[in-house]
């Protein structure tokens, strides 16, 4: 994967937040991401028993990825079967609102067996009103995660695994909203846990994932001011100590990092909106071996609904400086332009179209080789609603990476249709 693409997803700004999520300048493995439930008109409104509501949701689909590692060596196809039931838990009280969503995902490969992976997730996000302008939020996430072998997201797992490297993960935060009119303020305290299983190499010994246990415990403090119905002004500062497990003879990870991130959002026209952000990063490590620069990222966006049912989104953002141990790179510029559309042809009828170019020029963590990186993903969707409790999908995704090292080129194909029920 191009290094530092993983570094965008922690510029991601919530509520009103600036940096879009761009780590995944990739072609997703299956399933890709489709058109979610909620973009269809006429949700079911689900059962209701007592002050709360139920919605359950089935995803069943089929996929074929034409090179399920990502690699030019060893190109390998491949069809998926997707099955990925859900189920979502909301409360009708609003000075209590909680939802608690719960997925299971299997996807069984007809080819390369040994690749098949069952995810799970149970999620509940909550907060409580305390006055008129105060709220306690709150949140418990807990998930079994199966990475697939050869992850160009994961540089940092063994690439003589004979099976995805499993690990539960484990999070839970508190925290204070306050509404001082016209400044939104939030607080949060988040701690999260990381806990691998030891995978079996192709040559059948067991390879010790115990290095890659953590712990993370994070402080936030965001500010939201919005001072005309057209002009937002934003800060978002970030305290993250990670901990990793004591494994002797490998290099300790531990590091605290210092984030901020501060922008402003303009609204040009009643349909046209831009937003700028500028982030700042500097993270410590106890052992020296690990160092780096101060990460810089720059990041301009624009928001242009043309139709009431048409929206586009273009981005463009540089990266400087800055660590990345899931993807071995240090240092460095990194280049992202991003393009979105979103078209609601008819109220049955569904578009989605997207774009994505990262240009890489970084070193590798370990090893201090230079890369040199690009990175085309292009990926269109379409889903039609049947009826308010079913919707059919299809994607098509397409990516290609062009290196400096031919070893680190390939291109892929991902087809993907399915079928969505909603209750």
């Amino acid at each position: 994967m191009v290094g530092g693409a993983g570094r965008f997803l922690f510029g991601i700004c919530l509520a009103t937040g600036l940096l879009a999520a761009a780590h995944e300048v990739r072609g997703e493995a299956p399933p890709l991401r489709s058109i979610a439930p909620e973009a269809y008109s006429d949700q079911p409104a689900g059962i209701r028993y007592g002050s709360l509501i139920y919605n359950a949701t089935l995803t069943s689909g089929v996929a074929w990825d034409s090179n399920i590692f990502s690699t030019n060596a060893n190109v390998a196809a491949d069809r998926v079967l997707i099955l990925r039931p859900g189920l979502t838990v909301s409360t009708v009280d609003p000075n209590y609102k909680f939802t608690f969503r719960a997925h299971l995902q299997q996807l069984e490969h007809d080819i390369s067996r040994s690749d098949d992976r069952l995810d799970g997730l149970a999620e509940l996000n909550g907060a409580i009103r305390v006055q008129r302008d105060t709220a306690i939020i709150l949140g418990l996430i807990a998930a079994r995660i199966m990475d697939p072998r050869s992850s160009i997201l994961r540089r940092d797992l063994p690439e003589n695994a004979a099976y995805p490297v499993t690990y539960n993960q484990y999070s839970a935060w508190i925290g204070l909203r306050r509404n001082f009119n016209p400044v939104v303020s939030t607080t949060t305290f988040t701690v999260l846990s990381e806990d691998y299983f030891d995978v079996q190499s192709i040559s059948g010994t067991p390879i010790s994932m115990q290095d890659q246990d953590r712990n993370t415990a994070r402080v936030a403090q965001e500010f939201d001011w919005r001072l005309s119905p057209r002009l937002l002004l934003f800060s978002r500062e970030r305290i993250n100590m990670n901990t990793y497990r004591n494994v002797p003879g490998v290099i300790q990870d531990d590091s605290i990092k210092f984030e901020t991130v501060n922008g402003i959002e303009v609204g040009i026209t009643p349909l046209i909106t831009g937003r700028l952000s500028f982030q700042f990063g500097e993270e410590h490590f106890w052992d020296l071996a690990n160092q780096s620069d101060p990460e810089l990222i720059y990041r301009a966006e624009l928001l242009w609904s043309p139709r009431r049912h048409v929206r586009l989104k273009a981005g463009v953002a540089r990266d400087f400086g800055g660590v990345s141990l899931a993807l071995d790179s240090v240092g460095g510029r990194r280049t992202l332009a991003d393009f979105a559309l979103e078209y609601d042809i008819t109220r049955q009828l569904f578009f989605r179209a997207n774009f994505i170019h990262l240009h890489a020029n970084e070193a590798s963590l370990s090893t201090g080789t230079p890369r040199l990186e690009n990175t085309y993903f292009y990926k269109a969707s379409v889903g039609y609603q049947f009826s308010r409790h079913w919707s059919w999908y299809v994607d098509y995704a397409y990516e290609r990476r062009d290196a400096k090292n031919d070893v680190d080129e390939f291109d892929r194909q991902i087809i993907q249709s399915g079928i969505i029920s909603r209750f």
